[in-house]
């Protein structure tokens, strides 16, 4: 019986680390890619021993064909990929720079639209893993985008941030139409992820659980929209955000 095969793209601070040991501890086979090189070394201790490193960039269609053929060489197909944009440097609307906001839309919203497409070609060419059961309808591949709460909500500051992030929503919602028929899933996760120790009171303040989500339960969240169990799941954003959403104001601590 073929083996899952889940490639994720981008690794964060963490998550992607995180995502990958969970992802191999449920059986799959895992690729890591990174366009940092230098992030890759670091994340290379904290990887399980059989994950396979990929280097180059993530938003072109040929730097994308290669990571998947990374993947396919390495382990004989792909089954999921879990995506994690890179987030911009804090900025403002005062410091616009066309040149800088143009990269970095081309760097995250294009890439997200591309790892789909290129995505789609290669499943197309692959034949499916068993189905899970009777009952399910099977399901030929997943792609999961975790994004940073700025896709939701906004703060001063985090100007191209924000409108990066929240662009991929859109690329998740027309993508998940696009690609049903084929039987591939598009989701997203937004997550509340700590950065800064300055952050630290501001996240308490605003967050009735008093915290910003870890990188073990991203990583939980992607494998669950990865599994059979949301073969009915595509097109939906799974929130972190410890019931900010439905806070009004801040809290009182």
């Amino acid at each position: 019986m073929p083996t899952p095969v889940t490639a994720i793209f981008g690794l964060g601070r963490e998550v992607g680390d995180a995502v990958a040991r969970r992802f191999s501890e449920l059986g799959h086979r895992v690729l890591a890619a990174d366009d940092s090189s230098e992030r890759l070394e670091t994340a290379r201790d904290s990887m399980p021993d059989e994950a396979l490193l990929h280097h180059g960039d993530l938003h072109t269609r040929l730097g994308l064909r290669n990571a998947i053929a990374a993947a396919v060489e390495g382990f004989g197909r792909i089954d999921n990929v879990v995506v994690i944009p890179s987030i911009e440097a804090p900025d403002t609307l005062q410091e616009f720079s066309q040149e800088r906001f143009d990269k970095a839309l081309t760097k995250t919203v294009r890439g997200a639209a591309q790892t789909l497409k290129v995505f789609s070609e290669r499943i197309a060419e692959q034949d499916d893993l068993p189905a899970a059961g009777v009952e399910r309808i099977r399901q030929k591949g997943s792609v999961t985008f975790v994004l940073s709460y700025s896709a939701l909500a906004t703060m001063p500051g985090r100007f191209t941030e924000s409108v990066t992030q929240s662009s991929v929503l859109g690329v998740i919602r027309a993508g998940s139409v696009e690609l049903a028929e084929a039987g591939i899933r598009v989701n997203g996760i937004v997550a509340i992820r700590p950065r800064e120790e300055k952050m630290d009171s501001w996240t308490t303040r605003r967050t009735p659980l008093g915290r910003a989500a870890l990188a073990d339960e991203i990583a939980d969240a992607a494998a669950f929209l990865a599994s059979s169990e949301a073969a009915i799941i595509t097109g939906e954003i799974l929130r972190l955000d410890g019931g900010r959403s439905g806070l009004a104001g801040v809290l009182d601590v």
